[in-house]
C-alpha cells in the first residue's frame, strides 16, 4: 500500500464486478462511489454511494466528482431490454462521457470493465482445435452487440491514450471472461464445451482485484510504442487456458493466484461422472 492512499471514482458501483472489487478497493482507496441506484443486486444499500446519471446530468454532478480523482474505474454499464445497437450506443456514449470527465479533470488514469465478449468469435474455432490463444493483440470479433460496445470502448480509449484529441488520457481496458463459481449443475443440460470453457476462463474475486490494482497503480502502462494504454485478459492461473494474460504479467506484473481446477475439483468430478 502506497503511503498517500489515492483518490479512485468508481462508476457501477452497486454492480456485480464492483462488488468484487469494492473489499480491495476500500482498504486501499479513498473512495467515490457512482451509480444510478444505491442498492446492489441482492437489494444490500450502499449509502455511500453518489446517485448520478451521467447522461443525464446538467448540473455537471459527474465532472465534478472526478475533480482530484487520481485513477477511474469505469464498471457501470446499462443493461438493455434487448440487445441491439441502438441501446448498446447508450454503453459507449457512457464511456465516452467518462473519458471525457477524466481528460478534464486531469485524472492520471482510466481503468474500464470490459469483456471477453470483444473477441468472442475465436472461441468458435478454439471449440474445433483450429486455435489454441487469443490475445490482445489478436483483431477484435464480437458476436453480439454487448461485445462489439466494448471494442467501440476499447478503440476510443486508445485514440484518448494517444494524445491526439488533448492531453493523453492513460487507460487500461479489462477483458473479464468467468468471474462466477463454476457449478456442474448449471451444465446440466449443457454441452461439456461449455464447462470446459468457464473453466477456461474462471477468474476468481482475489485475482479479479489484484488485476485491478495493478492496473491502477504501475508505474507505466505504456504499449511498445509508447502510447499509454493496455488490453489485459481477466482469467486465473487456470490449468486449461485460452485467453493469454503475458501481456498483463510483463506490464503491470499480474501473478495470478487460483486454479479453476483446484478451486471446482469436486464440481469437476461431479460433471464427470454425471452424479
Amino acid at each position: 500500500m502506497t503511503e498517500t492512499r489515492r483518490r479512485v471514482l468508481l462508476t457501477g458501483a452497486t454492480g456485480y464486478i464492483a462488488g468484487q472489487l469494492l473489499p480491495a478497493f476500500r482498504e486501499r482507496y479513498d473512495l467515490t462511489l457512482v451509480d444510478v441506484r444505491r442498492t446492489d443486486r441482492d437489494g444490500h444499500e450502499l449509502p455511500d454511494v453518489e446517485v448520478v446519471d451521467a447522461l443525464d446530468d446538467p448540473e455537471g454532478r459527474f465532472d465534478a466528482l472526478c475533480q482530484g480523482i487520481d485513477t477511474v474505474v469505469h464498471c457501470g454499464h446499462l443493461k438493455p431490454e434487448t440487445p441491439s445497437y441502438a441501446a448498446e450506443r447508450r454503453n459507449v456514449e457512457l464511456t465516452a462521457r467518462v473519458y471525457e470527465a477524466a481528460q478534464a479533470a486531469g485524472v492520471r488514469r482510466v481503468v474500464v470493465t470490459s469483456t471477453n465478449q470483444a473477441s468472442k468469435w475465436y472461441e468458435r474455432p478454439w471449440r474445433e482445435g483450429l486455435v489454441d490463444r487469443v490475445g490482445p493483440e489478436d483483431y477484435p470479433r464480437p458476436d453480439s452487440w454487448y461485445g462489439w460496445a466494448k471494442v467501440a470502448y476499447e478503440s476510443m480509449g486508445f485514440l484518448y491514450a494517444t494524445g491526439q484529441i488533448g492531453p493523453a488520457l492513460p487507460n487500461v481496458q479489462i477483458r473479464i471472461v468467468a468471474p462466477r463459481p463454476i457449478r456442474a449443475a448449471d451444465f446440466i443440460d449443457r454441452p461439456v464445451a461449455d464447462f470446459h470453457r468457464d473453466l477456461a476462463g474462471y477468474v476468481s474475486p482475489r485475482d479479479l482485484q489484484q488485476l485491478y490494482v495493478r492496473s491502477i497503480e504501475a508505474a507505466s502502462v505504456d504499449d511498445e510504442h509508447g502510447v499509454p494504454f493496455q488490453i489485459f485478459y481477466g482469467v486465473s492461473a487456470n490449468a486449461r487456458t485460452f485467453w493469454s494474460t503475458a501481456n498483463a504479467r510483463r506490464v503491470v506484473g499480474y501473478a495470478p493466484q487460483d486454479d479453476s481446477e483446484r478451486e471446482f475439483a469436486d464440481e469437476i468430478a461431479q460433471r464427470l461422472t454425471g452424479r
